[in-house]
């Protein structure tokens, strides 16, 4: 259920994007971050720093964008996400306990800190890339077009850092084994 809360600003963005303007569509996306994080603090769910992130970048772009009549700066927000995260992961390497991602996985994986390591730098330069991408494709490409890169990325990105990640692990040997079933030994 959270994972699909998570993805209610995009999607919101996207569905009035179809039927409106960027302009409409940069209001759902502002009311939509609003409503994700009040449904989290209804139900008791811990907002993390990254929905926090994307509210206040939603909120901030949106405004100016609405403000100025200018698409870019709404086209500005998901870089400025995916920067600040590449940062607060690179950050969590040196402060606290354990990096970013380790926070994030090691409740269901067990690695050395090397692999940590290699995740956390691999984790950044994708979000680095992925801003980089955002920028390349909002410049370069209609703004219909942009809208559905933006779109389709948002589901990418994790997929691909999920797989990315689980082949490093394999490829390296550092992928846990799962555990051997005891009805295959009877």
């Amino acid at each position: 259920m959270k994972q699909l809360v998570d993805f209610l600003p995009v999607v919101a963005f996207f569905g009035v994007y179809v039927v409106a303007d960027i302009y409409w569509a940069t209001v759902a996306l502002m009311v939509a971050a609003v409503v994700q994080v009040a449904f989290f603090k209804l139900k008791r769910w811990k907002v993390t720093g990254q929905m926090w992130v994307v509210f206040w970048g939603a909120l901030v772009f949106g405004g100016i964008t609405l403000a100025v009549r200018n698409p870019l700066f709404i086209q500005w927000k998901p870089t400025i996400v995916y920067w600040i995260m590449a940062l607060v992961i690179i950050g969590s390497r040196f402060v606290g306990k354990g990096d970013h991602v380790q926070r994030a996985l090691g409740k269901v994986l067990t690695l050395p800190d090397k692999a940590w390591r290699a995740l956390c730098w691999a984790w950044a330069a994708t979000m680095v890339l992925a801003g980089v991408a955002n920028l390349l494709v909002a410049y370069q490409f209609s703004e219909g077009f942009w809208v559905g890169y933006k779109f389709a990325s948002a589901f990418a990105i994790p997929i691909l850092l999920t797989l990315g990640s689980i082949g490093y692990l394999a490829a390296s040997g550092q992928l846990p084994k799962a555990p051997a079933d005891s009805q295959a030994d009877s």
